[in-house]
């Protein structure tokens, strides 16, 4: 029983980081797109767009196959 509950707890646990993990990396890609907004001086839908369009911002992970391309082959 006591092993069930530090499972169950584990887990919790680990949501919760990824949950919070998603939340600044989210935060941190609305600053990036509200700073592009106040450098370039266009609209913000213009600037979400063109942010949006750059494969490095599709993902976090750096040197990630699907975003950056296949480098390494």
């Amino acid at each position: 029983m006591i092993t069930a509950l530090v499972y169950l707890l584990v887990f919790l646990a680990g949501a919760l980081i990824a949950e919070l993990l998603r939340m600044g990396q989210e935060r941190f890609r609305l600053w990036q797109v509200a700073r592009l907004t106040v450098q370039q001086g266009g609209s913000p839908d213009l600037i979400a767009r063109f942010w949006a369009s750059r494969p490095q911002n599709w993902c976090n992970k750096p040197g990630c196959p699907r975003c950056w391309g296949r480098r390494w082959s």
